[in-house]
């Protein structure tokens, strides 16, 4: 009678430990769900809200005066943004989005938003960022003396590195966005010759000496 008490006992316990464990296992995939299965994806739902960047109003583009930028994320907790194309901003850096951003010279804004989940897991969209050039000038002074090659398209000899015609204009602007993000003093998109990385420098760059 003892023995079959005692197998009858440590088949119960038995039970209750696979119960226990299955029952952690469970609680894992669930609690790994909340915490992975929707996270840092736009398209993807935080408390039935889904996941998007930020819209700025106006968009990135060419002005001819100063702007004021505002920045939306529905339902979004938070907004960060940084300036200039320096650091991208995370949930955690950056400067919070409280009103519309004054724009008064060339200027890339990177914007985040921020959602958080019932157990304030913060879920970050994709980084959006918007250009703006302000005050294109209306005429600029050519000049063909440098190297003996008139309009050389990058050399110095022009303004204009890459359209060759003396002015600066969307074509130029067309080959600064095909050399984006690459590198070297003889490329034709490297305005500001400074042989560095092909970005907001030579953008800015083109901005301030638009003609056409």
């Amino acid at each position: 009678m003892n023995k079959i008490i005692l197998k009858s006992t440590i088949s119960i316990g038995l039970a209750f430990a696979l119960m226990a464990i299955g029952n952690i296992a469970l609680a894992d995939t669930v609690t790994g769900n909340l915490s992975t299965g929707i996270s840092g994806t736009n398209g993807n739902q935080v408390n039935g809200v889904v996941i998007v960047a930020p819209t700025a109003s106006p968009a990135g583009g060419v002005f001819t005066s100063a702007q004021n930028v505002t920045l939306v994320a529905q339902g979004s907790s938070k907004i960060y943004y940084t300036l200039n194309d320096v650091t991208p901003p995370t949930c955690a850096t950056g400067t919070l989005y409280s009103g519309a951003i004054s724009i008064d010279s060339s200027t890339v804004i990177e914007a985040i938003a921020c959602y958080i989940d019932d157990q304030n897991n913060v879920h970050p969209s994709t980084v959006a960022s918007n250009q703006y050039g302000i005050n294109p000038p209306s005429q600029v002074t050519t000049n063909n003396t440098g190297g003996g090659g008139g309009n050389t398209g990058g050399g110095g000899g022009s303004t204009s590195s890459g359209g060759g015609s003396g002015t600066v204009g969307i074509a130029d602007f067309v080959l600064l966005m095909a050399n984006w993000g690459q590198t070297g003093a003889s490329n034709v998109a490297d305005f500001n010759h400074d042989g560095v990385v092909i970005g907001i420098q030579d953008f800015i760059w083109l901005m301030a000496n638009w003609t056409a």
